[in-house]
């Protein structure tokens, strides 16, 4: 009896320890590789809602935008947090995780979380493994990424960021660190927003 209550003593303790970030770097680790193309949805599956299809699987290839929406899509509808949303909500929040609205161009998928209150905005120190965010480098090209981690100096200065996304470097979905910093390829330190699923 004794070890069966430590068993589920343990078990409980497990559960409460796993956050939606988890199922987050859970879910974008199910994709690999697949080419990189900056077209159509980017997207490596069918993204359907209630029966409806909000944007089919792009024919070649993935695009940043598609991977991480992809990645939000099935976290958010695997913990029924969707359920409430119609296709055209859906297609307003998808249009801002895209970039494709004046009002949420820079901060993208930040801005479509806090808009239809599926999420918060996280200062940068506070960033964990499953955040979803949007940067732009200094030479004004950007980037959606699932967050991985922060590269720090020795005095804890933030030198890189190592995210998974789908890009060229990559040939498609997989992991890579950036720079960030003054230089003209690197990100742009004032320009990444970082946004966090809250259920």
């Amino acid at each position: 009896m004794r070890l069966f209550f430590l068993f589920l003593l343990n078990c409980f303790l497990f559960s409460a320890q796993v956050t939606f970030n988890d199922f987050v770097v859970k879910e974008a680790n199910k994709y690999q590789g697949g080419t990189y193309v900056w077209k159509g949805s980017g997207c490596p599956i069918d993204i359907v809602h209630k029966d409806q299809t909000l944007l089919s699987k792009s024919a070649v290839g993935t695009h940043c935008s598609g991977f991480t929406f992809t990645i939000v899509f099935n976290t958010l509808k695997e913990h029924q947090l969707l359920d409430a949303l119609e296709l055209n909500q859906l297609k307003e929040f998808q249009s801002h995780w895209y970039g494709n609205s004046e009002i949420g161009a820079e901060t993208q998928c930040v801005y479509a979380l806090t808009k239809f209150k599926l999420g918060k905005n996280v200062p940068l120190e506070e960033a964990q493994p499953g955040d979803f965010v949007q940067f732009w480098r200094n030479n004004k090209t950007g980037h959606s990424v699932v967050f991985l981690a922060w590269e720090k100096d020795s005095k804890g200065k933030i030198t890189g960021l190592k995210y998974r996304s789908s890009q060229k470097l990559t040939n498609g979905i997989g992991d890579r660190i950036e720079p960030v910093g003054s230089g003209e390829k690197d990100i742009n330190p004032k320009r990444i927003y970082v946004g966090r699923v809250v259920k």
